[in-house]
């Protein structure tokens, strides 16, 4: 969500060359370089990403790539940590990082976190639609306190200034679409769609639900509804990036036929530390 970020977590700054232009965004929460697209040719790109991340001293760069221009990247250091299918209006993206912080690389919780995709595949394409105790709908901007309240007591920290409405306020219906649970008055949970309609994809996002509310399918039934307007708007390909060590997520995804291919290592600031991402796809969305 590079576009969107409050100013206290990072700023966007465009790198030019003779043939080149790329939009980046330097994430000081995160402690990283995001690539968000780039026109013209890339040669010296990979290069150019590794000055600013250590011009800034920030420890990682994470990038969705074509997979013709993988060679270069590779060349310069960058490791491949996953696909992304369909992502550039149908063709396949690939994620490539690089750490300028060797010991970033590391992940430390690799058996727990492979033992949940593991579990995973015991519920695969098992969603099945249903009348539920909790009422659905999609955000509107009076929700905004609510849906920062519930960011404020499920994480530590967040990657995004979740805890914001006037973040929240900012991107909603314009970038993101918001979905919300509630029962009665009391909002239990959310969950988002950051729409990139210029790649026809989006990523399924922001996903919290009370503790006192887990356990019960609001999340999964979120998604079904989020995925629902998402084929109707005519979006090709869904993925979500969701926290390798919590296994609700993952298997909410997996019950929904996404489809895991790979894992970002200690790519964002989440509940306090740096956490490995797990990439989920999902592609020929029907409405």
């Amino acid at each position: 969500m590079g576009d969107s970020e409050g100013a206290q977590y990072g700023f966007n700054t465009v790198l030019k060359e003779k043939f080149l232009t790329a939009k980046v965004y330097v994430d000081l929460h995160n402690k990283r370089i995001q690539l968000l697209k780039h026109n013209g040719g890339i040669d010296q790109l990979p290069g150019r990403l590794v000055l600013l991340c250590k011009k800034h001293n920030l420890g990682k760069i994470i990038c969705t790539i074509r997979e013709d221009d993988m060679k270069n990247f590779i060349d310069h250091g960058y490791v491949a940590e996953g696909s992304i299918a369909g992502y550039f209006r149908g063709v396949k993206g690939c994620c490539v990082s690089f750490f300028a912080d060797k010991k970033r690389s590391v992940s430390e919780k690799t058996g727990e976190e492979d033992l949940i995709i593991r579990k995973t595949n015991e519920v695969k394409n098992q969603f099945i639609p249903g009348r539920d105790s909790f009422y659905i709908r999609t955000a509107l901007e009076r929700d905004t306190d609510s849906i920062a309240r519930l960011f404020k007591e499920v994480f530590k920290t967040y990657p995004t200034p979740m805890d914001d409405p006037a973040y929240i306020k900012k991107v909603m219906g314009k970038q993101v679409l918001f979905k919300v649970a509630f029962i009665g008055n009391e909002l239990i949970s959310a969950a988002s769609a950051d729409m990139n309609t210029r790649m026809l994809n989006a990523e399924i996002t922001d996903c919290a639900t009370l503790p006192e509310h887990r356990g019960k399918g609001v999340l999964s039934q979120l998604i079904y509804h989020l995925e629902q307007e998402l084929a109707a708007k005519g979006f090709i390909t869904l993925f979500s990036l969701s926290r390798a060590l919590s296994s609700g997520i993952n298997i909410a995804l997996s019950k929904h036929g996404y489809i895991y291919t790979g894992r970002l290592v200690n790519n964002c600031n989440i509940m306090g530390r740096f956490e490995d991402m797990n990439i989920w796809v999902k592609t020929g969305i029907n409405p």
